[in-house]
C-alpha cells in the first residue's frame, strides 16, 4: 500500500505567505476607497459653491424685476418721477451686481476648495493604501525568505 503524499511545510509555508499578501492587497484596497470616501465632503463643497452662484444670479435677477417695477411707478410721480425713476433704477442695478459679483466670488472659492478637497482626498488615499499593503508586505517578507533561502542540511 503506498502512503499518501505529504505536502512539504515549505509549500504550506509559501502558499501561506502568498495568501497573506493577497489579503494586504485586499485590506489597502479597502482603506484606500473608505479614505477616498472623505472626498465626498469636498463635492459636497463643491455643490455648495455652485448653487450659491446660481442663488446669487437669480436674486441679482429679481432684485432688477421687482425694483425695476417699482421704479417705473415711481416714473409716474409728477415733476420728480423721471429723476426717481433713474436714482432707484442706477441703485438697483449696483446693489444687483454687487450681489451677483459677491455670490460669484464666494461660489467660485467654495468650488475650488471642493476640487481641492477631492484631489487631496484622492492622493491621501492612495498613499494610505499603497502603504498599508507595503509595510506588512516587506516585514511579512523580510522574516520569511531569510527563512526560506536559507541552506538546509
Amino acid at each position: 500500500m503506498r502512503r499518501p503524499r505529504r505536502i512539504s511545510p515549505w509549500v504550506v509555508g509559501d502558499i501561506a505567505v502568498v495568501a497573506a499578501i493577497a489579503l494586504f492587497a485586499w485590506l489597502a484596497l479597502a482603506l484606500r476607497d473608505s479614505v477616498g470616501g472623505m472626498g465626498d465632503m469636498a463635492t459636497g463643497m463643491r455643490d455648495t459653491g455652485s448653487a450659491i452662484q446660481a442663488s446669487g444670479r437669480a436674486t441679482a435677477r429679481e432684485i432688477h424685476r421687482e425694483v425695476g417695477g417699482v421704479a417705473d411707478a415711481l416714473g409716474s410721480v409728477p415733476f420728480v418721477g423721471s429723476e426717481l425713476r433713474t436714482r432707484v433704477q442706477r441703485t438697483a442695478t449696483r446693489t444687483a451686481d454687487a450681489v451677483e459679483r459677491e455670490t460669484r466670488a464666494d461660489g467660485a472659492r467654495l468650488i475650488a476648495a471642493g476640487r481641492q478637497g477631492q484631489r487631496d482626498a484622492r492622493d491621501t488615499a492612495r498613499l494610505v493604501g499603497w502603504l498599508a499593503f507595503i509595510a506588512p508586505t516587506v516585514l511579512l517578507l523580510a522574516v520569511w525568505l531569510p527563512w526560506r533561502l536559507a541552506p538546509r542540511d
